[in-house]
């Protein structure tokens, strides 16, 4: 089994965290880590988040903390060296996973011909400089056009998969986070997701982190996206978010059996 998004950076580059890491995932029976790095802990990825860190004062406040922590992807990149030359229990993969929005392609064009990552993953973290994933920034769904705000989602989805920059869709349901479920039937729109994740090679992520992180009760996808996946064979990897070790694989096999049963 794969957990193909798992995030390093609460801990220090060294063997020792990986390996904490590595050891749930194993008593998990995962065969296969995907670790990726989020781009707004690295120097070099500032100009991606010019909108979202204007959008309001606390999200202004929130990455000029991340900004002042922020390390130079050479660390992650060094790092990633260091660990290919140790033979691990397991096979693990080493790349980033990168907030999309359209205005910046340029520059994730440019962080990924810096180095030869295995993987870069996108992600929609804001929709238009919103900011809507945020523990502390929590929101109701009442207060919104929820079906605007999904159609609004979903383009900026398309607009990431076509952009040609990437190699899979992470968490696609991230938008539910605080219970705000598509209301409309989105088959059409699911289709066109489907078929330009097939035309340019991409992978989505069935992922278990909205229930890990955000107590959310859905797991994965919502049946109707997930339904679609199979059936235009878009490659659907399982994934925790995990941000720490003790996450790595949780509901890994429950995902495999949503997959199988459909």
């Amino acid at each position: 089994m794969i957990d193909a998004h798992v995030h390093l950076e609460k801990g220090d580059y060294t063997i020792e965290w990986i390996e904490q890491f590595i050891d749930y995932a194993i008593k998990r029976n995962i065969d296969e880590i995907f670790f990726l790095e989020h781009t707004h802990i690295f120097k070099e990825c500032h100009n991606i988040y010019n909108e979202m860190s204007m959008y309001n004062e606390y999200q202004k406040n929130w990455y000029q903390k991340k900004w002042s922590q922020a390390r130079p992807l050479k660390d992650y990149i060094d790092y990633i060296e260091k660990l290919k030359h140790i033979d691990f229990p397991i096979h693990l993969k080493f790349g980033l996973e990168v907030c999309y929005s359209p205005e910046h392609e340029m520059d994730v064009a440019q962080i990924k011909q810096m180095y030869p990552f295995d993987f870069l993953v996108g992600s929609i973290h804001f929709i238009d400089g919103w900011a809507f994933s945020h523990l502390r920034q929590r929101w109701d769904k009442n207060d919104y056009d929820i079906d605007e705000l999904y159609e609004r989602y979903y383009t900026l989805m398309l607009s990431l998969i076509n952009s040609g920059l990437f190699s899979g869709l992470a968490h696609p349901q991230s938008l539910q986070c605080y219970g705000a479920y598509p209301q409309k039937d989105y088959q059409h729109i699911y289709s066109q997701l489907a078929q330009a994740l097939c035309s340019n090679n991409m992978y989505i992520e069935e992922s278990s982190g909205l229930a890990i992180n955000y107590g959310d009760k859905q797991l994965g996808m919502n049946p109707n996206m997930l339904e679609c996946m199979v059936k235009y064979n878009v490659p659907i990897l399982t994934a925790s978010d995990a941000h720490l070790p003790q996450n790595v694989g949780l509901y890994i096999k429950e995902m495999n059996n949503l997959i199988r049963a459909i």
